[in-house]
């Protein structure tokens, strides 16, 4: 189970015909009809920072600040489409968005802004309204819990990617045990540069990540608890350095979970170490679906991770780390099992936070293959090192220095499969 893993939640998913291949392409997650009070409900939203959005971000936005400032509820229920990402729609395409919410909320009997909007596909394209309309009513009629709801859910958000992405947890607060559930998709279009919602906007196939947990737990607070744990998965990954206009992932509190005695859980407040337990049970799921995500990948055929230590602040050492993941001449000899120390050591050189090569290292794997700034002759013929390259993870492991920095990134190799998947896509 996944998303309907917590209490409180239901799962279901449909053909609407939004995809041309006929295969499933609308799904709904909602709380069921004995979740209790609102008071014991939140949520919690982190969105794309690209400068070009979707209409659902855009809806996404307003139901965000009216949740977070109490003049709105939280969301109840998210409406996912897959197939058309009502992206680059104008005035249109915003309506759409809340028409179809407001459709789907008019079913359910909560109000049009407690239903979530999110899409993933071709931009461009008007949103098939009239299809999603007709599907709406079977949609809510399926509302199920259970593994067969999940999967179904989790197939339904998928476009390019050739697995569904799921994850789960427990966590026990005190003596209550709490429960995550989630899925995702993305396999390109695939580098998320998430949000805060406490912080001004910056600019920057899509990410979508939709999580439920019965925990009772108010919107500011969840808020403040998946910002971090988004920052330290989702954004830490890339298949291909481009952003997409619809990155979206989604938290629903049901506040459902019961004791051992079957009495309610406590509400989870800031700074207690309850909300520690929950946080870092957040962080777990999202670093495991971001990592399928990169495993995912269009046509990927092994993922790397580059650790960089040593750079005078955290942020220049992700910067590096970030430049070697999108270099295309790393992701060609990650895939060519070449072990190019070179293109790596280069790639962190032209992040714009210099460091002195004569105090670098680089290891693959357990092999130091760069010191001082020169190669290691006698590393590269070492049969570790071909091991190495050839596992389905490559451990890239740098230092330039003795500062305090570190970051990483986690990336995918870039093989004639991700060219072929491109040139043949669709506009």
């Amino acid at each position: 189970m996944a998303v309907t893993f917590p209490e409180g939640f239901l799962a279901s998913a449909t053909t609407a015909g939004i995809k041309p291949s006929g295969k499933p392409d609308l799904c709904l997650i909602a709380l069921s009809p004995g979740a209790p009070d609102p008071a014991r409900q939140g949520a919690a939203i982190v969105l794309t920072r690209n400068a070009v959005v979707g209409a659902p971000v855009l809806v996404a936005r307003r139901v965000r600040a009216a949740m977070l400032s109490g003049r709105g509820p939280a969301p109840r229920a998210v409406l996912i489409n897959s197939g058309n990402s009502n992206a680059a729609t104008g005035d249109r395409g915003l309506r759409d968005a809340q028409e179809t919410a407001a459709l789907a909320a008019a079913r359910l009997g909560v109000p049009p802004e407690a239903v979530l909007p999110s899409s993933t596909g071709v931009i461009g394209r008007p949103l098939p309204v009239g299809k999603i309309a007709e599907a709406i009513p079977s949609l809510v009629g399926a509302l199920a819990r259970g593994p067969e709801a999940d999967a179904a859910a989790a197939r339904a958000i998928m476009t390019t990617d050739l697995v569904p992405k799921s994850a789960r947890a427990s966590v026990d607060l005190a003596g209550h045990r709490v429960r995550i559930g989630a899925i995702a998709k993305g396999s390109g279009m695939i580098a998320p540069r998430l949000d805060s919602a406490f912080g001004p906007p910056s600019p920057q196939a899509t990410m979508l990540a939709f999580i439920t947990t019965d925990a009772a737990v108010d919107a500011p607070t969840l808020q403040r608890l998946i910002e971090p744990a988004c920052a330290a998965s989702f954004n830490r990954i890339s298949v291909d350095n481009h952003p997409s206009c619809s990155d979206t992932v989604a938290v629903l509190a049901s506040g459902m979970a019961r004791g051992p005695g079957g009495g309610p859980v406590p509400p989870i407040r800031p700074g207690t170490p309850e909300a520690e337990a929950l946080a870092a049970a957040l962080a777990g799921v999202c670093q495991d679906l971001a990592e399928q995500v990169v495993r995912d990948g269009e046509g990927a055929t092994r993922t790397f991770r580059v650790t960089v230590r040593g750079a005078a602040t955290d942020a220049a050492a992700e910067a590096m780390a970030r430049q070697v993941v999108d270099s295309p001449l790393v992701k060609c000899a990650i895939h060519g099992r070449d072990p190019n120390w070179g293109r790596i050591v280069t790639a962190a050189g032209n992040a714009g936070h210099p460091f002195d090569p004569a105090e670098a290292s680089l290891t693959i794997g357990p092999v130091e293959v760069y010191r001082a700034g020169v190669p290691i002759p006698a590393a590269l013929t070492d049969p570790a090192l071909a091991q190495a390259m050839a596992s389905a993870r490559v451990e890239l492991a740098l230092t330039v220095g003795r500062g305090p920095g570190a970051s990483w990134m986690i990336g995918c190799d870039l093989s004639a499969g991700y060219v072929s998947i491109n040139a043949d896509y669709t506009t």
